[in-house]
């Protein structure tokens, strides 16, 4: 009997436990995904990134990484393979990247659409679609690391030549040359407000006969531009004027054409004139130039005269001779004393 109740306990022990493991494996598969496989491939480093790590659409978990390995189609490639839930909504414009969880360096792919949606995708087990995986984050930082570092160090550079030793001196030297300039400024500053204090203080101001000769001097300012605006519409009547005058000058028989034809006239008189005037009036000309001739040389004799005259005025009474020395010329004799 005891035998027997040993091997009943034992059944049941183990029943309970076939039960209690086919419980559990139900319960495990019940809450069971049933997914669409995608595919990603790319020449970008994948550290971080494992198998059975996320998959994010938007932030929300909606799968996971279930292989990571090279290409076949290009070994230069790495190929990550994710499972994701079949109701998610993937089109063409989908594309992945990779994030980071915190400091603890691991990561997940994160799924999000670009602009609108485009086509569902489809896929399967067999030939699955593949999504285009982007740079993340730390992918661009790092391609621009060496770009970046050469900037710093161009501007580390850049900053030690400004800095440099006579850079500071003329640095020096502005800074000083800005403050005597600002102390001059402060200085005229002061003058012009002494001036303006002595020419417009209240002692020396007269505020309402400023005012009075401003209004005076505007309304004669007024009364320019009105005189002006007058002038410039009498010179645009006169410029219409003119140009209707000119118009009836230019016009076919006006005046224009009949001086014309009166300038032909002259030019065929003139020429009539050249031909019969002209001989004799050259004639006339040359007797009057004799006549000139013989004027100027009397003119000439008559010039000899009058200084004849200016120098010996008593010739006119005693006639001519020798003129007497004067004094202090050679030959002068001093007339002699008068006896009282």
């Amino acid at each position: 009997m005891e035998n027997k109740s040993h091997a009943w306990a034992a059944g049941l022990f183990v029943v309970a436990v076939a039960a209690l493991l086919l419980g559990l494996t139900s319960w495990l598969t019940s809450g069971k995904r049933v997914g669409d496989i995608y595919e990603m491939s790319t020449q970008e480093s994948v550290t971080g990134l494992s198998e059975q790590a996320a998959v994010r659409f938007r932030g929300i978990n909606v799968g996971k990484v279930v292989h990571i390995g090279f290409d076949p189609a290009n070994r230069e490639n790495v190929l990550v393979r994710i499972d994701i839930d079949k109701d998610l909504p993937l089109s063409s414009s989908t594309y992945a990247t990779l994030g980071y969880q915190g400091v603890t360096g691991l990561a997940f792919v994160q799924l999000d659409n670009e602009g609108p949606t485009g086509s569902a995708l489809t896929t399967n087990s067999s030939n699955p679609t593949r999504i285009p995986l982007r740079p993340g984050l730390l992918s661009q930082f790092a391609d621009q690391g060496t770009f970046l570092l050469q900037q710093a160090k161009n501007i580390s550079e850049r900053i030690s030549t400004l800095l440099s030793p006579d850079n500071q001196k003329s640095i020096l030297d502005t800074v000083e040359s800005i403050g005597k300039s600002a102390d001059k400024v402060g200085a005229a500053t002061e003058r012009i407000q002494a001036i303006f204090d002595a020419q417009l203080g209240p002692q020396k101001t007269d505020i309402p006969g400023l005012v009075a000769d401003t209004q005076a001097t505007m309304k004669t300012l007024q009364g320019s531009a009105r005189e002006i605006n007058a002038t410039a519409k009498a010179a645009t009547e006169t410029a219409q004027s003119l140009t209707k005058m000119a118009d009836s000058l230019s016009r076919p028989g006006g005046t224009l054409e009949q001086l014309g034809n009166t300038s032909q006239a002259l030019a065929d008189s003139a020429k009539a004139i050249n031909a019969t005037v002209l001989p004799s009036v050259a004639r006339a000309s040359a007797s009057a130039g004799r006549t000139a001739d013989a004027a100027t040389r009397a003119a000439q004799s008559a010039d000899q005269v009058l200084d004849g005259i200016i120098d010996n005025p008593q010739s006119l009474i005693f006639g001519g001779g020798d003129v007497r020395p004067g004094p202090g010329e050679p030959g002068f004799v001093a007339p002699a004393a008068s006896t009282p």
